[in-house]
């Protein structure tokens, strides 16, 4: 098999996006993204393709731990330490891919492979060492951004793109007593299904909230939590509860906003300075139908 794929490989675009097709399972559209920068006064190119619709929460690290169906691909022509690299692709991961969630269901082959083969010709991107202090090359940080921007944008693809999914929320949890807890808190929120229905139905139902908010393991005190719409045009926070109690907005102008393909949701504990940002999708009759199994179909029963 390996042998037959050999003289497939070809450098061209339409290549490339016959690799995106074919990795394909649930999806409804190829999920890619490819962005040029400068290092060294060099042209450096980082490119990524990725799949994932449904058990979608990943949890990626080196050491292992608890994946989703989600597999990414990477690739870039910098020439940078392998070590180096691991690093960059670690922290970028747990700046995107790590912050999604579709339904909150986990299985065990997520996979995010990079690879770098230094034909731009850059400088090497290396550690620094000085004695017993190491520093990073001072072209490290465009690198990184650059990769965090490539695997952000692949990761929102996969939300967007999740099975039945209709909304995409950025939830913002501030305000917690650590980071810890905020993430506890956002995840609590995004997974909850009484939630996920009512971003479906464009309902801004703050008391699901505040329940999802109560059993998540973040100190929450209901008497201050602030809970906020915003659309992507403004990014104006309208609050629907505010320290304890529901505000006076107008119900129509919640509903808009919640209504909207992408929305903002704000949750302030004021409890600390925690904060942690999750993306995630609603839940819809589309999801359900999708996913209720096909007792006709044996090879459902695997998956």
């Amino acid at each position: 098999g390996i042998r037959e794929c050999v003289p497939l490989l070809a450098r061209s675009a339409r290549s490339a996006r016959q690799v995106t097709k074919a990795i394909m399972t649930t999806d409804t559209r190829r999920k890619e993204i490819a962005i040029e920068l400068k290092i060294d006064n060099r042209g450096v190119r980082i490119g990524g393709i990725c799949k994932g619709a449904g058990m979608i929460q990943p949890g990626m690290t080196r050491s292992g731990g608890r994946h989703a169906t989600t597999l990414a691909f990477i690739t870039s022509d910098a020439a940078i330490d392998s070590r180096l690299l691991k690093c960059a692709l670690e922290i970028a991961v747990s700046q995107s891919f790590n912050r999604i969630t579709v339904d909150g269901d986990m299985s065990t082959n997520d996979s995010v492979i990079m690879l770098a083969n230094g034909l731009a010709g850059n400088r090497r991107l290396a550690p620094r060492r000085s004695g017993i202090r190491v520093s990073l090359h001072r072209d490290f940080g465009i690198f990184q951004a650059a990769l965090n921007h490539v695997c952000l944008e692949l990761a929102k693809m996969i939300v967007r793109d999740g099975e039945g999914t209709t909304r995409f929320i950025t939830l913002h949890v501030h305000g917690a007593r650590n980071a810890r807890e905020a993430e506890s808190a956002a995840r609590s929120i995004a997974n909850s299904s009484l939630v996920r229905t009512s971003w479906c139905g464009g309902d801004p139902n703050w008391g699901r909230i505040l329940c999802a908010l109560g059993y998540s393991s973040a100190h929450v005190d209901e008497k201050i939590v602030d809970v906020g719409y915003a659309n992507l045009a403004s990014r104006k926070i309208i609050f629907a509860f505010q320290r304890g109690r529901p505000t006076n907005a107008a119900l129509n102008a919640l509903a808009q906003i919640a209504s909207a393909p992408e929305f903002d949701l704000h949750v302030d504990l004021h409890c600390g300075h925690g904060k942690f940002v999750l993306y995630a999708s609603d839940l819809t009759e589309d999801y359900v139908t999708f996913n209720k199994g096909d007792m006709n179909d044996p090879s459902s029963l695997g998956g």
